[in-house]
């Protein structure tokens, strides 16, 4: 009887630690979206850096990045993918800033998971 009190006493201890963020759940990065440079010249370029974790039955990502701020949608392209079972997908994509000075906000959906991040475009 003590050996069931102590192993549902250690799965109940790993299953609070994952919920914290301290177990194997916690162990990749979290989706983001990075657009750099952070600021740059009307017209200029930027790249996309997006990483989004798999949830189970993920279907499909849009394969464009479109924000106010760019002069037309970034294509993106898969740079990392750790396939069906796999923790995530990377994703890049270069293009065009507009030329209306100003600072931006782009947003990715990574399967129900919106990543932003800012840019700025100056004269």
């Amino acid at each position: 009887m003590k050996f069931r009190s102590a192993a549902v006493c250690a799965a109940g201890v790993a299953l609070v630690s994952t919920m914290v963020g301290a177990g194997p759940a916690n162990a990749t990065r979290p989706s983001s979206l990075v657009i750099g440079p952070g600021s740059v010249v009307a017209g200029g370029t930027v790249t996309a850096d997006i990483y989004c974790l798999r949830p189970s039955g993920a279907g499909e990502l849009a394969t464009t990045l479109v924000a106010d701020g760019l002069a037309a949608p970034i294509p993106l392209r898969v740079v990392g993918d750790g396939g069906t079972g796999g923790i995530g997908v990377a994703l890049r994509g270069d293009g065009p800033v507009g030329t209306v000075p100003g600072r931006y906000t782009a947003s990715y959906d990574c399967w129900g998971w919106i990543v932003r991040a800012e840019f700025t475009v100056t004269n």
